[in-house]
């Protein structure tokens, strides 16, 4: 039995180049439509999403870091947690406002995801490619938007019609991501085993790359994803600017 939503979801990959096609009005409608029809806690939907469809617009917000091709991308949707219109909210109605804490945030920003999540679905329905960007939770809101306090970024996605086909990614085994009624601590012949595909795509490489890499420190493909990509230094000044966007938009963690 085919069913197209399932379909849909097992065949997502990210599109990272983009033909220059606009996407319809109709569609970006719908695609919005369906983002905010998403699960959110005690229906206040804690979340803004900025849409963006000038890409000098665009371009003016992430600068070179997303690339030329990306930067192409018709339409970014971002996620923000927004504490600040419930702020607003309850200051009209006359009632308290303590949502600057830890679990407000963490809520918020579930309910963004899960709303972005949804418009990516969607949009990978309507004949539309997708793609997630990271960054965006280093990226000072409250300069590119003029975002107001208890405002936070949780997700950026690109949207547009895909000028490239990539191949699936590899996905680890259900075993090794899901856990029946506890968390089942695995032996390291089974991390080893999770992890056996990812470590064979380092092996395939030719002798002059590992030679490169090897003069980097990097011998296998663990290596290559912290010592080569997720530098300790790149961590370090991403989740420095992450506790300066918290700081700015006024949430109290640990407090």
């Amino acid at each position: 039995m085919t069913n197209p939503v399932m379909e849909c979801l097992l065949n997502h990959r990210s599109i990272r180049r983009f033909k220059l096609d606009p996407i319809e009005p109709e569609k970006l409608e719908l695609i919005l439509q369906a983002a905010v029809r998403t699960a959110t806690a005690g229906n206040l939907q804690p979340y803004a999403l900025v849409v963006v469809d000038d890409p000098a617009r665009f371009k003016e917000i992430a600068g070179d870091s997303a690339g030329p091709d990306l930067l192409a991308a018709p339409v970014a949707i971002f996620a923000l947690v927004d504490q600040y219109r419930l702020k607003r909210w309850f200051e009209l109605s006359g009632a308290p406002f303590y949502n600057d804490q830890a679990c407000n945030l963490f809520i918020s920003f579930w309910d963004a995801t899960i709303a972005l999540q949804n418009a990516v679905v969607a949009a990978e329905s309507l004949g539309l490619g997708s793609v997630y960007i990271g960054g965006v939770l280093a990226m000072d809101i409250q300069k590119a938007f003029g975002a107001p306090e208890y405002v936070f970024p949780a997700g950026l996605v690109l949207l547009g019609y895909p000028d490239e086909t990539p191949p699936l990614r590899p996905r680890l085994p259900l075993e090794a991501v899901v856990h029946r009624n506890r968390y089942r601590i695995p032996t390291d012949e089974e991390i080893r085993s999770f992890y056996r595909e990812e470590d064979a795509r380092f092996d395939a490489l030719n002798e002059e790359q590992k030679a490169k890499l090897a003069e980097r420190g990097i011998r296998n493909r663990a290596q290559h994803r912290t010592v080569g990509h997720y530098t300790e230094k790149f961590i370090r000044e991403q989740s420095a600017a992450i506790l300066e966007n918290l700081r700015r938009a006024g949430f109290h963690i640990g407090q």
